[in-house]
């Protein structure tokens, strides 16, 4: 059995399709997706040349997590690539309900600049999936491939810039994300998209507010959702999760993305990390953390740190806080691995 749901109408004014003139033009060479190889002796729910729903030829495997799977595509149809995300109907015996709440708010999200078009979802007799926009690699990965283990200030500053619209968006509709961080963030690969930041994997979503504004009891004891390295030190203290949590996640994200590393990263225990976490900000902002080229956040950890869990976070001074990281740039201005590209091509062909 099969069931497909909300394919999209192209006729939908709130679906931002890809100009024709771009199917084929990738803006951004060097961060495209990495396919990944195929153990001959692991199990994979779809088959490289498979014709998936008879809609969709499977061209390789580009991500790989405990939850499931992301697949290249090409529409045989339209001739456009995908992405196809899927995990097992199944997990432990218990049907898996993560993709089906991601579907959910995804769907809600459309028409939003910060979240991956939707093409289509359902599921088969095995499997739930997602047909989504194809986008770059994850912006983690894009700092690991500068020769520096870092981003520029100005790549930073407009990162967290979008970051925070996205994260406004989906907080407008109820949702606090719980896992926010560089690996969960890409940009558009076509020209039209390129400068764009996608937040991606609301599998671990949770409704903070209801439909009428009101927020919802808080329990007097959450489980742990999120990774250690990036979320709150409320999060640690097993606390509910609100707007502000993410806002501390995006923190963090700045800091490890201007200065390679987070000041944890090679800690193992959780409470090695808490206490790290705390010498910090618990106090005021610690100004041994934020020497030489990491003190241009220190006004950006004092209006995050300071502001109130049980409050909607002030996004437009977090905005205009970071903004001070770009300026005079803007953010539909190349971003560094673009220019990086530019110089190699032009490198290539004073050498022919």
């Amino acid at each position: 059995m099969t069931k497909e749901t909300a394919i999209q109408d192209e006729s939908n004014p709130k679906t931002t399709q890809i100009p024709k003139n771009e199917e084929k033009s990738f803006a951004n060479k060097e961060v495209l997706p990495k396919m990944k190889k195929i153990e001959g002796d692991e199990p994979s729910h779809l088959q490289l040349s498979e014709k998936f729903l008879k809609r969709w030829s499977i061209e390789g495997l580009i991500g790989k997590g405990g939850y499931g799977e992301i697949y290249l595509a090409v529409d045989i149809v339209k001739g456009e690539e995908v992405a196809i995300k899927v995990e097992p109907k199944k997990r432990r015996g218990k049907l898996a309900k993560r993709m089906i709440l991601e579907q959910h708010v995804m769907f809600k999200m459309q028409g939003k600049p910060h979240v991956p078009l939707m093409y289509g979802s359902g599921y088969t007799d095995k499997i739930n999936y997602m047909i989504m926009q194809i986008l770059s690699i994850n912006v983690g990965d894009m700092k690991k491939s500068n020769p520096n283990k870092r981003l520029s200030q100005c790549s930073v500053g407009r990162i967290i810039h979008q970051s925070i619209t996205a994260l406004r968006d989906l907080h407008d509709v109820g949702y606090v994300h719980r896992d926010v961080k560089p690996a969960n963030m890409c940009f558009g690969i076509y020209p039209s998209s390129r400068h764009t930041l996608i937040l991606l994997d609301f599998g671990l979503v949770r409704r903070y507010k209801m439909e009428n504004g009101e927020w919802r009891e808080q329990r007097a004891r959450a489980g742990f959702r999120g990774t250690t390295r990036y979320v709150s030190i409320r999060v640690h203290r097993r606390c509910e999760q609100a707007p502000y949590d993410d806002m501390v996640s995006v923190m963090y994200t700045a800091y490890e993305l201007l200065s390679g590393e987070l000041p944890w990263k090679y800690l193992e225990k959780s409470e090695e990390v808490l206490q790290l976490k705390e010498a910090m900000t618990e106090n005021g902002v610690n100004p041994e953390f934020f020497k030489e080229d990491k003190s241009v956040l220190i006004d950006f950890f004092k209006v995050v740190s300071e502001m109130d869990p049980g409050k909607a976070p002030s996004y437009e001074q977090m905005i205009e806080c970071i903004k001070v990281l770009y300026a005079p740039k803007t953010l539909t201005d190349p971003y560094e691995w673009e220019e990086n590209q530019k110089n190699g091509e032009d490198t290539s062909q004073e050498e022919n």
